[in-house]
């Protein structure tokens, strides 16, 4: 190969990796996979405890795009166990959800990076329980019903998280995530009371880096 054209082409690679570099962003920069639980109520219902929290879980996948390498987009798609206690029995209600959460993300500091995020989700219900146990008159007796048909099929709120992304390889981070969600819809037809889920949630997964760091 004539010495010209060599340094050339070596030239013109530098030049396009350097700006590949440079235009790293934007990106779909990864997939995480998490799963945690969920301590979670419903709002201004006469049904359920205000105090009182009932435990469920979550799981889910998400997909990240970023615009920086500070400031980035996730959509997930995740089950989500929600629900109430009972104001006057020992009875559970759980609601599940398959739920579909968009929010951004900033990233600030060196390893570990701590994150913020603040968005929406769009929830679909799949099913909904009431178990337990209920004492009427000094009887004991159990329950477990189906009662999908006393709630709307649809849930939409917002969410807001912190959380910290450690890295465990090149491409591969530890992920623990603090988080909660507020319903702005009304879940059930309760006359003079607009019943809406919340809750705090806590999960653990891992980051799998597609592109760039």
């Amino acid at each position: 190969m004539n010495l010209k054209l060599f340094f050339a082409v070596v030239i013109i690679l530098q030049t396009l990796f350097i700006r590949m570099e440079a235009q790293k962003h934007p990106q779909f920069r990864y997939v995480s996979f998490e799963a945690g639980m969920n301590l979670s109520g419903i709002s201004s219902s006469p049904q359920f405890d205000e105090h009182q929290k009932n435990a469920g879980f979550h799981a889910g996948v998400s997909g990240n795009y970023s615009f920086s390498d500070l400031k980035s987009i996730c959509a997930s798609v995740v089950f989500d166990r929600k629900g109430a206690v009972d104001r006057v029995h020992n009875i559970n209600t759980n609601l599940n959800y398959v739920s579909l959460p968009l929010h951004m993300k900033w990233i600030i500091g060196k390893e570990p990076r701590l994150f913020f995020t603040t968005g929406i989700y769009v929830s679909r219900l799949i099913s909904a329980q009431r178990r337990g146990e209920q004492n009427i008159d000094g009887q004991i007796s159990a329950v477990d019903e189906n009662i999908t048909d006393e709630f709307r099929p649809f849930d939409i709120g917002i969410n807001v998280g912190t959380g910290l992304m450690i890295r465990l390889y090149d491409d591969i981070d530890f992920m623990v995530n603090v988080g909660g969600v507020a319903g702005l819809l009304k879940i059930s037809d309760i006359p003079e009371y607009s019943p809406r889920n919340f809750n705090l949630n806590l999960s653990l997964g891992y980051i799998y880096f597609i592109g760039h760091r």
